[in-house]
């Protein structure tokens, strides 16, 4: 699939540069995707698609099927504000947030049990109590890190590794748990800014986005893989430039989605509210991360294991339409087009495609 047959303006370039591609097979005995090494080829390429697409159709109508029991069994930071403002208030909000800290994660997991009702199995399958002390203790650890001083951008030191131990520990049962775990997260964090005096949220606010930016990219994975690649791997240079653009084009994204959309609301609110604007940018990056992670593992198994099925799960709920999500990923393949150089482009474009199919009105509805 080149630029062309996506109807974009083409550069004055060759593309003689074929890229390395993963022909994904469904074993009918355990129903995983599984990674195989084809020849690069265009071929390949839209046999990888065509896989993707079908393996979606199933996935995306067994969530939604009347009985899952069966399926369930078988399981933009601010830096320059000045974050020593309000210091009168800092003891007084630390202290009376870390005394309700585990009612905000009570309150959080009782709106989870209200949001994905229609999924209680899957809520069954978690324990609620461990979910909420996880949860809890990352925010508490971050309450800690205002009441000293330290800047949101340290919390990658001094939550990193926690964060990392956390989503391994519920990524490795199942990919939907981190979306509840996510959620949860988000939750709470709400919660506890709504108790804020809303003159000191402004800052407040930097060490929840912060955090929740960790919780939700695999950056960690993506620095694992990255090391085992040489300097001159094609699809390392590629990722090395997306990383670098990533939030300035979720931005660009943003602003043409609110254009398309002047009146959209989703449960959250409207497009322009300063939390949807929060988090609808930090989806557009996550998308762009995970486009990263399928480069680096030449595979699209973090789209199928952890994208997809997080987005199943929660868009609905959420009240996010598949038509914006369309039109999302529409405007992320321009502005990789953009932004990249042309060599770095194609190493995007089988995933970006395939994502684009897979969210397709054939697949989501």
């Amino acid at each position: 699939m080149t630029p062309e047959d996506q109807g974009l303006p083409v550069h004055d370039r060759t593309d003689n540069t074929s890229v390395s591609l993963s022909f994904l097979d469904q074993t009918p005995a355990s129903g995983s995707i599984i990674s195989e090494k084809l020849p690069d080829n265009n071929s390949s390429s839209q046999i990888m698609i065509s896989m993707a697409v079908e393996w979606a159709k199933q996935y995306y109508s067994t969530i939604w099927t009347t009985n899952q029991d069966h399926l369930y069994q078988e399981l933009e930071a601010n830096t320059e504000l000045d974050i020593t403002e309000f210091d009168q208030q800092r003891s007084r909000i630390v202290s009376q947030l870390l005394q309700m800290l585990n009612i905000a994660g009570e309150i959080a997991w009782n709106k989870i049990e209200a949001l994905l009702g229609s999924h209680q199995v899957i809520l069954n399958l978690i324990k609620k109590t461990e979910i909420i002390q996880d949860t809890c203790n990352l925010y508490r650890k971050t309450i800690e890190a205002y009441a000293q001083y330290e800047h949101p951008s340290r919390l990658s030191v001094l939550v990193g590794r926690d964060i990392i131990v956390i989503r391994r520990k519920y990524s490795s049962v199942n990919a939907l748990f981190i979306a509840i775990l996510a959620t949860e997260f988000n939750y709470v964090g709400k919660i506890l800014l709504d108790w804020i005096p809303l003159k000191s949220q402004s800052v407040f606010l930097l060490y929840f986005k912060a955090l929740e930016d960790y919780l939700h990219a695999p950056l960690a994975e993506i620095y694992a893989l990255a090391a085992t690649h040489p300097p001159d791997s094609e699809a390392l240079i590629a990722v090395q430039q997306l990383l670098s653009q990533t939030t300035t084009i979720a931005q660009t994204v943003y602003q043409r989605i609110c254009q398309s959309y002047p009146d959209y609301c989703s449960m959250s609110g409207n497009l322009r509210n300063t939390m949807v604007h929060y988090s609808s940018v930090r989806d557009i990056e996550l998308f762009q991360i995970y486009l990263c992670l399928c480069a680096l593992e030449s595979s699209l198994r973090p789209i199928q294991e952890e994208l997809f099925p997080i987005c199943v799960i929660l868009y609905p709920q959420l009240n996010v339409s598949w038509k914006l999500v369309q039109d999302m990923l529409s405007h992320i393949l321009w502005q990789l087009y953009y932004n990249l150089s042309s060599e770095n482009f194609r190493v995007f474009l089988p995933y970006i495609h395939a994502l684009t199919e897979m969210f397709s009105d054939q697949v989501v509805y």
